[in-house]
């Protein structure tokens, strides 16, 4: 209904229009005059030829409104009469309350209505004698003319109020006593309501159409997305059961490697005899493993590079936006899948707490402090060499900045397994175990030089090896629970641990965290060298002014 009511207060002056279809003589000039819907002469011309009428600069009126065309209208005479052409415009140009749809030829004096813009034109011969004709307003009826100058076919009405008016030329049905004009008006409304729902209509379908469309490709994304990312997560675990193997492997080959090495020593030390073509076969198949070794680590990066695109176009097929959460969570996800956990099996509580511990960083000096300090004495060559030997992930360069901030002469508190010291924090025991001395002070907590641990380079030999024995065994190529066992004693984290399903899929972290409670200081540990490696990527976003320290060692440091 207030649609329509618009529709009247912009239309009725198009709608007027002279009884009298005589055709006239051609006229030599067209007096012109430009109305608003409220009545106002807003100009006056006058033209013996063509002219056109449009929104456009060029136009002989110039009419600046939004629902004027361009080129709205032109005005030309043909053959001793005068033509309306409709420029093909948007809202439809109305000869006398008729809709012209190409041409329509010109009896004066006549009323143009440019659709639904609330102007219109009053056209006449200049030497034509009628009355000039005027657009009246909503507010203003027949009626409110002096009786004397009344066209005969315009009945007298009583005055009536602007919202009685609109609900007379609303009504159902015409009644007797409507004057033309008002009759006129009711066939404009009844034209523009027809035009108004055919163009609804073809609306509503073509959204209906869209929906549809919209619907299909939101399933189509559902479905593909499901599979992409199931096939993703399948080769995922299917990589991190390869790097179990290799890991293994890699230990074997080492210990037998080993184990040769020492037995051609005691060969030669004691001068023992023993045949040459068995210590030449002991070497061949050694150098044969080496060899297929290789090849399975060149299928691992095949594996790798494949996993990345399907995670690729599992992204691709989400909506996402360029946030800087966004941008953290791909951060997030991208340490996660290199220190072996599913990033697209990410539980939202994991990211948010490493947010948390993100934050905590930030609000203290310790990680710039470590940084300096590594920068300082060159420390990340040797320990980014030693992992790639082993295999294992680069984010492990952040367990000894947790440990010890990369003090190498840090000593820790006594516990009941004896006291960690150096940059690793090494029990005796477990310093030993991979070829460390520890001196006569391995009891105390002093400084001793002839305990290894206090050596960098040595220490960081040991505790990579170490590393790598639980990455390779009861952790399953879980960074994570890697680092908890480092900090927890991997004696009791591998006891939790074994009563986990045996295979990558069900031993992860994830798993891990729903099935048993962390102590608070284990669980401090492991988000923060997580939220270490996140920061790590991009400092500067972060808030931090050190560069990447993955990216800044140089590659013959790396090899």
């Amino acid at each position: 209904m207030d649609d329509d009511k618009t529709i009247i207060r912009s239309k009725i002056d198009s709608a007027l229009f002279d009884d009298d279809k005589t055709i006239l003589r051609q006229p030599i000039t067209l007096d012109v005059q430009l109305v608003h819907a409220n009545g106002e002469i807003l100009a006056s011309y006058s033209f013996s030829s063509r002219f056109t009428v449009g929104r456009a600069a060029d136009n002989s009126v110039v009419i600046n409104s939004d629902v004027v065309s361009r080129y709205h209208l032109e005005i030309k005479p043909e053959y001793g009469e005068w033509w309306v052409y409709n420029l093909k415009s948007t809202n439809g140009v109305y000869l006398n309350g008729q809709l012209v749809q190409h041409k329509e030829k010109l009896n004066f004096p006549a009323v143009i209505g440019l659709g639904l813009s609330g102007f219109c034109l009053n056209v006449q011969d200049k030497s034509y004698a009628k009355p000039k004709v005027e657009a009246p307003s909503l507010a203003s009826s027949s009626a409110s003319m002096p009786n004397e100058s009344k066209p005969s076919h315009i009945k007298s009405a009583p005055s009536r109020s602007q919202a009685e008016i609109e609900d007379r030329l609303l009504a159902g049905e015409d009644e007797e006593d409507m004057s033309d004009y008002t009759l006129l008006v009711r066939r404009v409304i009844h034209q523009d309501r027809i035009k108004h729902v055919k163009s609804y209509k073809k609306v509503i379908w073509i959204l209906g159409a869209l929906f549809v469309v919209a619907a299909s490709l939101g399933t189509y994304q559902h479905i593909a997305l499901a599979n992409t990312r199931e096939l993703a997560i399948g080769m995922f675990y299917d990589i991190k059961t390869l790097e179990v193997s290799l890991s293994q492997a890699d230990i074997r080959l080492e210990e037998n490697a080993l184990v040769l090495e020492n037995t051609i020593q005691a060969i030669s030390k004691e001068h023992l005899r023993i045949a040459q073509d068995q210590l030449i076969l002991q070497r061949e198949k050694l150098s044969q493993e080496k060899q297929r070794m290789r090849q399975e680590r060149e299928r691992l990066a095949t594996m790798k590079a494949k996993y990345r695109q399907y995670v690729e176009e599992a992204n691709a097929l989400r909506l996402r936006f360029p946030t800087a959460a966004e941008y953290e969570e791909e951060l997030i996800a991208k340490v996660a899948r290199e220190l072996g956990e599913s990033e697209l099996e990410l539980p939202e509580d994991f990211v948010s707490e490493v947010r948390k511990y993100i934050q905590l960083w930030q609000s203290s000096s310790r990680m710039p402090n470590a940084i300096a300090n590594i920068e300082k004495n060159n420390y990340l060559p040797h320990v980014i060499s030693t992992l790639k030997q082993q295999g294992l992930p680069l984010y492990f360069v952040y367990l000894p900045l947790q440990e010890s901030n990369y003090d190498p002469q840090a000593i820790g508190p006594e516990t009941n397994y004896g006291i960690a010291k150096g940059a690793w924090q090494l029990l005796s025991t477990t310093a030993q175990q991979y070829g460390l001395k520890t001196g006569p002070l391995a009891d105390a907590r002093e400084y001793d030089e002839q305990d290894q641990r206090f050596d960098f380079n040595q220490a960081t030999q040991a505790g990579i090896k170490y590393i790598k024995q639980i990455y390779s065994t009861e952790a399953q190529a879980s960074g994570l629970l890697v680092m908890a066992s480092y900090n927890y004693g991997d004696n009791r984290v591998k006891r939790m641990i074994s009563r986990m399903p045996d295979n990558p899929r069900d031993k992860n972290f994830w798993k891990f965290l729903q099935q048993y409670e962390l102590p608070k200081e284990t669980r401090d540990y492991v988000f923060y060298i997580f939220s270490a490696a996140v920061i790590g990527e991009d400092p500067q976003h972060f808030g931090f002014k050190f560069n990447p320290p993955l990216l800044s060692v140089p590659e013959k440091g790396n090899g």
